[in-house]
């Protein structure tokens, strides 16, 4: 019974997840993301025009701020690995469909994101809640799952063309492919997973370099055993990606050794990259705290049940069971949160989250498992994860991006967009109510996978309905009182919402906040959005 309704609800949770990413389109035209059309040009230019330079696409699609540049052309200043994958996604696609037309309108982008993105970011979660049931407590493998896939950034960011999920699932999948190596009994099948990891461990660093150190622990732990061949395997997976990456340098910016982000064209960037050790310093205390609890990106803020991987570390540890993989996920974990906490631009400018931390999510996830043991370690953790879903559910049923200045955006931002009707384009928008019937269909979306998760972790305090109800406790407090906003978010709320939902065109909003400007400064302010983002000139 209790192996079948595990089976059951991990299967409804990769269900809600797989539809939410068809569902949603994960864009906001007009509104175009720099980071998803850096990347989006790469792909067009490789298979449409020859070439890995952005120029002539830059002319079809739009400019940007995120490029390099090296002898008279321009680039994408992002790390290769996610366009060098959709290549030959997007190279099928056009077999059917012409070539885009805008930055992220035409199907052939949000399908060349689908079976990118999306799909492996699924396979991820797939294997994450299979070892979670086999390592930890099976029966709260679901309420881990749940949590890991609806309450945090990573389901928005599967349906979008940025490579943090994709590299989160990169990651797993190599440590997923290291453990069945160890575990299979086939030793041809443990030498291909053994390359596999390696594969996925070096496309990965090719994908986000910050993740290189992460990818050089999973090969130590490939080293398990002392034994060089299980190391030589994996090293020679991992230099596919690594050769890959060399040519494409090559190609690009004249040497394999030179990374897009030493040509940064834009010159705000450039003297980013050029600080320090491309752009990270010392580690900061104070950037470690606003990961942690800043009130517009704090994971333990938006994500409160991840808390739980600190005793489940502890417990995992002293239970005696895969002590590498502890020290694996446990080092990786503090390894790359340390080092991303010397990154002065933390935050990710207009983003959902902590964003450039979400790559490891999967490490600290692992662990949450050996915690839940007691009913009331799953009723409490059943409590967070609820807080948690439900904030999501809020954040990406709109405009998903919001600056550091919007605390707590499900209740300054995301409320007041939907409020004002809108939602998240979806499969329904070209039917009359449909972004109401969105939101319903959605919420029952979250709420299914939840009521069977509960059911599958059995007994737990406090009950099922308090546990839910205690979830849901303060976030209403937050959407029913939530926290006054500067002038200048209330601006850039009134802003966006005039710009990209096309239900203010004459943008009475934005003038409502601008004639409130008390002082010079908000004055100033004011004038620079209005020339923005005003009402398009006749």
């Amino acid at each position: 019974m209790l192996e079948t309704d595990v089976r059951r609800a991990q299967r409804s949770i990769l269900a809600a997840f797989a539809f939410l990413a068809v569902f949603f389109s994960g864009v906001f035209p007009p509104f175009s993301n720099p980071n998803e059309l850096s990347r989006f040009q790469t792909v067009v230019a490789a298979v449409d025009h020859g070439t890995f330079a952005v120029d002539a696409v830059i002319a079809d699609l739009g400019d940007h701020e995120d490029k390099a540049a090296a002898n008279g052309r321009l680039y994408s200043n992002k790390a290769p690995g996610l366009a060098l994958a959709a290549i030959p996604v997007y190279g099928l696609l056009r077999a059917v469909f012409p070539a885009p037309v805008t930055a992220n309108a035409d199907p052939i982008f949000r399908l060349m994101r689908l079976f990118t993105v999306s799909l492996l970011s699924l396979l991820a979660l797939a294997r994450f809640g299979r070892r979670v049931a086999a390592w930890t407590n099976p029966a709260a493998a679901p309420l881990v799952l749940f949590a890991v896939a609806l309450g945090t950034p990573y389901l928005f960011y599967a349906r979008t063309f940025f490579s943090h999920a994709w590299t989160a699932a990169l990651l797993f999948l190599s440590w997923d492919a290291l453990a069945g190596a160890e575990e299979g009994g086939n030793p041809r099948g443990g030498k291909t997973r053994l390359w596999a990891a390696g594969f996925l461990a070096g496309w990965a660093a090719i994908s986000e370099y910050t993740v290189a150190p992460v990818a050089l622990l999973l090969a130590i732990r490939s080293f398990a055993g002392r034994r060089p061949s299980r190391f030589g395997l994996f090293a020679l997976g991992a230099a596919v990606p690594l050769a890959l990456l060399g040519i494409y340098d090559t190609i690009c910016f004249g040497e394999p050794w030179v990374l897009s982000s030493a040509r940064e064209a834009d010159p705000a960037y450039s003297q980013l990259a050029h600080t320090g050790l491309f752009g990270f310093g010392a580690p900061r205390p104070e950037v470690a705290l606003a990961y942690l609890v800043h009130p517009a990106r704090g994971v333990l803020l938006f994500s409160p049940f991840l808390a739980w991987c600190v005793p489940g570390f502890a417990r995992w540890w002293k239970s005696g069971e895969r002590r590498p993989d502890c020290l694996l996920a446990l080092t990786a974990t503090a390894l790359y949160f340390v080092a991303m906490t010397g990154y002065p631009n933390w935050h990710g400018g207009w983003t959902l989250g902590s964003r450039y931390i979400l790559p490891i999510l999967f490490f600290p996830a692992v662990a949450i498992g050996f915690a839940l043991t007691t009913p009331l370690s799953r009723g409490l953790f059943a409590a967070a994860a609820v807080f948690s879903v439900a904030g999501h559910f809020l954040l990406t049923a709109t405009f998903p991006y919001s600056p550091d200045d919007m605390s707590w955006p499900a209740a300054t931002g995301s409320l007041w967009f939907l409020e004002r009707g809108w939602v998240a384009p979806n499969l329904l928008d070209r039917w009359a109510g449909g972004g109401i019937a969105a939101l319903a269909i959605s919420g029952a979306a979250f709420a299914v996978p939840l009521a069977l998760s509960v059911r599958a972790a059995g007994a737990i305090l406090p009950r099922r309905t308090v546990a839910v109800l205690l979830g849901l406790a303060p976030l209403a407090v937050l959407l029913l009182r939530p926290p006054e906003l500067s002038f200048g978010a209330r601006l850039w709320r009134c802003a966006i919402y005039g710009a990209y939902s096309g239900r203010d065109p004459k943008r009475e909003e934005l003038r409502a906040v601008a004639l409130t400007a008390a002082t010079p400064d908000e004055q100033r302010q004011a004038v620079g959005a209005w020339r923005v983002y005003g009402p398009p000139r006749p």
